[in-house]
C-alpha cells in the first residue's frame, strides 16, 4: 500500500512539476489561488508537497 501511494505521489508531483513549468511561460494557466502567495508559490508547493511524499514512501524500502 505504501509503494502504490508513493507511485501515485510521483507521479502527481511530475505533473504538477510540468504544470508549474508551463504555466510560468504561459502556456497553461495557473488554477491554485492561495490568499496573500503567488500563484507561482502555490504550484511550487503542490509539486513539493507530491514529491516529499512519494520520497516518503521508498523510505527504507528493501
Amino acid at each position: 500500500m505504501k509503494r502504490k501511494i508513493g507511485k501515485a505521489a510521483l507521479i502527481l508531483g511530475i505533473v504538477a512539476l510540468i504544470w508549474l513549468l508551463l504555466g510560468m511561460i504561459n502556456v497553461v494557466p495557473f488554477l491554485i489561488e492561495l490568499p496573500q502567495e503567488t500563484s507561482v508559490r502555490a504550484h511550487a508547493s503542490l509539486a513539493v508537497i507530491f514529491l516529499l511524499i512519494g520520497s516518503w514512501a521508498f523510505w527504507n524500502e528493501d
